[in-house]
């Protein structure tokens, strides 16, 4: 079995992990290599609307349609998981 992290896969926090940013988290991971990983926190919905904050995305989020939060990152950006039919 390979313990390569590859994107595609989802991190699951274990109890042991106390970091706040990522304690009791399940990430989507989009992209991983040498120098780092990018994921979306996939199970800590805000109570803020999607249309609050990004008005042209609101025609096309599905239920439920929040932001979700999670990690250290900007506030100045957002990331969006989409599925093409």
């Amino acid at each position: 079995m390979s313990s390569e992290v590859r994107a595609g896969m989802l991190l699951v926090a274990s109890p042991a992990l106390l970091d706040p940013n990522f304690a009791d988290t399940v990430i989507l991971l989009l992209d991983a290599d040498d120098e780092g990983a990018l994921g979306v926190v996939l199970n800590r919905p805000t109570p803020v609307p999607v249309a609050e904050v990004l008005a042209d995305w609101s025609p096309v989020v599905a239920e439920p349609d929040v932001l979700f939060q999670g990690g250290p990152v900007s506030t100045e950006g957002a990331l969006a998981v989409a599925h093409l039919a």
